[in-house]
């Protein structure tokens, strides 16, 4: 009789620990599309407006946050904040603060995450990259996909064209990284 009943609490443990997790993970990933889209809205009203002096563009540049990522081929939709340090890539995709922000080489980073870069894998050359920033959008069309060393800073260099260069780790490979840079589609 105690038998079936420490088994009968044990299942129901079991049970109550999966039922918090799903909702916890459901909650998590609910609060990146709702920080998505507020600061997507945020962005294309104060690029609509032109207004600078805007209390919209105050709140995201205090946040560090500074656009917003798309790659509808893997319908992926990321906000982005300034600087790779951890408290910033756990929660958005980092830019590159020695990078471009509007015109040059601008460089991105995220972890090789469900929630971030893990489909990045599956980019093809032709695949468009869209980078909707605090004072306009820009388009661009993937041209290399490649896997580097992870000391390998060379494609963040600055560039006479705009291009935005997209790092993530590869699972299992801690010394590799998957670059992939994308030219401006004119």
């Amino acid at each position: 009789m105690k038998k079936k009943i420490i088994i009968g609490l044990i299942v129901i443990s079991i049970i109550s620990l999966i039922c918090g997790i799903t909702v916890f993970l459901l909650n998590k990933e609910e609060t990146k599309s709702e920080d998505y889209d507020d600061i997507s809205n945020k962005i294309e009203e104060i690029q609509d407006t032109n207004n600078t002096e805007d209390t919209g563009l105050m709140e995201l540049w205090e946040t560090n946050v500074i656009g917003t990522l798309e790659i509808p081929s893997i319908n992926l939709k990321l906000s982005i904040a300034d600087g790779i340090d951890n408290d910033v890539i756990a929660k958005y995709v980092g830019h590159f603060p020695s990078t471009a922000l509007i015109n040059g080489n601008v460089g991105l980073a995220g972890h090789n995450t469900q929630e971030f870069f893990a489909n990045l894998k599956k980019l093809k050359k032709g695949d468009e990259i869209v980078y909707n920033f605090l004072l306009g959008s820009k388009t661009y069309v993937v041209n290399t996909i490649v896997e580097i060393q992870e000391d390998d800073w060379s494609y963040l260099e600055d560039t006479d064209d705009n291009r935005i260069t997209l790092i993530t780790c590869i699972k299992n490979q801690p010394t590799k990284r998957l670059c992939i840079q994308a030219i401006e589609k004119i």
